[in-house]
């Protein structure tokens, strides 16, 4: 698993960048009829307070699942979270 990043500092107009993203996602997400999870939000929510980043976050998500063959405990597991 990677390690976590203690703090990553974005800035004002990265954060403006993600969160811009990520309503972007959530309405191409709205057109198939999708929802995101609560996990798909603890990590978006980890990734704009700076906690880790989603590269890292897809590599533990992996990880994880390479290992335990399902993601139900993988946000409760992560210290970021």
């Amino acid at each position: 698993m990677s390690q976590v990043i203690d703090a990553i500092r974005l800035t004002p107009a990265e954060v403006e960048n993600i969160e811009e993203a990520i309503r972007q996602k959530d309405a191409i997400w709205a057109l198939e009829g999708f929802q995101p999870t609560d996990e798909i939000r603890a990590v978006e929510a980890a990734v704009l307070a700076g906690r880790i980043t989603f590269g890292q976050a897809a590599e533990e998500m992996r990880d994880y699942a390479m290992e335990h063959k399902t993601m139900s405990g993988f946000i409760a597991s992560r210290s970021w979270a």
